[in-house]
């Protein structure tokens, strides 16, 4: 194996933050941070007065963008840029999908983007959203999990990961019955909402009539301040990589599942045993439906 093949991945969580910020910003910070995310080099490098003219705004935009992304200013910010350019293998796997690339190249690539936005999605979880979501969940009467689009496949996978370790849980992909279903909640229920965007407007209604009925109301999005945060009691984010030929949506789908993941093995250990003979049911059912060989 090459040395530059070798699978090495660590991140600190601060180009991933700005991602996940970027399209809920207005259109000069979102102009810095597009900057940032192709130069990070050079935004070490150079000083304020520089950096301005170069990206064609003035030094309190760029102020302003380090203020609305989590730090002090633009020393902070270069500090933390600093640190997660000096971790190993920082965004190595994002590398553009290029027409003459043959299918091994094109696979590694694809596969390089995943691993690297499950590192960034590491970076960024926090504790303070983590354990709500694990106790809301833990707690819950009824879980109801929604997500359309790009997003129903997801919904559909935590409904069957979260059912497997014995949790009262149900999935509605369906847009008129999601808001049916949300309007039914009680303060006792979750709803456990998955959208990439947090734009999408049937996610947004059921979000609506789940906080309405006082249900907790979890969200898991690939980006920070979006309209579906007015709703979300929780909020689940998760990092991405986008490629060419492939986007963002498709690329959030390996965050997403590998957090949900995570939040299902948190989950199994909180409630060990009645998740354990959950899953001894679950597994004795599915093998009666194997083949077993002659």
């Amino acid at each position: 194996m090459r040395h530059a093949d070798l699978v090495r991945v660590q991140s600190s969580g601060c180009l991933a933050h700005v991602r996940a910020l970027l399209s809920s910003l207005y259109p000069a910070l979102r102009r810095v941070g597009e900057y940032v995310l192709e130069r990070p080099g050079e935004v070490i490098a150079l000083p304020i007065q520089e950096l301005a003219e170069r990206i064609g705004v003035s030094e309190a935009t760029i102020v302003r963008f380090t203020q609305a992304v989590g730090y002090s200013g633009l020393r902070a910010f270069k500090l933390a840029l600093v640190g997660e350019r000096a971790a190993p293998a920082v965004d190595i796997f994002h590398e553009e999908v290029r027409l003459e690339d043959d299918p091994l190249t094109v696979s590694r690539k694809v596969l390089r983007s995943d691993i690297q936005a499950i590192a960034d999605t590491l970076a960024m979880l926090e504790t303070q959203q983590l354990e709500p979501a694990l106790d809301a969940l833990h707690r819950a009467q009824r879980i109801e999990v929604y997500g359309v689009g790009s997003s129903a496949p997801i919904a559909v996978d935590a409904y069957y990961r979260l059912l497997k370790i014995g949790l009262p849980v149900a999935v509605v992909t369906d847009a008129h019955m999601m808001a049916v279903s949300a309007a039914s909640l009680t303060p006792r229920d979750v709803a456990f909402i998955v959208s990439h965007t947090g734009r999408t407007t049937e996610t947004l209604n059921a979000a609506a009539k789940a906080a309405e009925a006082g249900a907790t109301v979890i969200s898991l999005s690939s980006h920070r301040q979006t309209p579906l945060d007015q709703y979300a009691t929780i909020r689940l984010v998760t990092a991405d990589r986008e490629t060419a030929f492939r986007t963002e949506a498709m690329a959030s789908r390996i965050a997403h599942l590998s957090l949900i993941d995570a939040l299902c093995v948190n989950l199994a250990i909180r409630g060990l045993d009645s998740a354990t003979a959950a899953m001894e049911r679950s597994s004795t059912i599915i093998e009666e439906r194997r083949v077993r060989p002659r």
